[in-house]
């Protein structure tokens, strides 16, 4: 491998790995009302239409899963 692509490997790792550690992304928006992940998980409304779709299943938000099949 050339001298050049291992040094141009090396420099993407670091400005990553610095990006990751000071978090520089922007925080992601649904597509359901420019919702974030957080206010999904307190909208009882969503919540409630999630399971209406889902026939049979339980949403379980504190452990995010979702539980289909018979009930116990």
């Amino acid at each position: 491998m050339p001298r050049y692509l291992k040094v141009a490997l090396i420099a993407l790792t670091v400005l990553n790995t610095f990006a990751l550690a000071i978090n520089i992304s922007h925080p992601t928006k649904a597509a359901v009302g420019a919702k974030s992940y957080e206010d999904l998980l307190e909208d009882p409304d969503f919540t409630l239409a999630v399971q209406a779709v889902i026939e049979k299943c339980k949403v379980n938000l504190d452990i995010a899963k979702l539980q289909c099949g018979p009930q116990k």
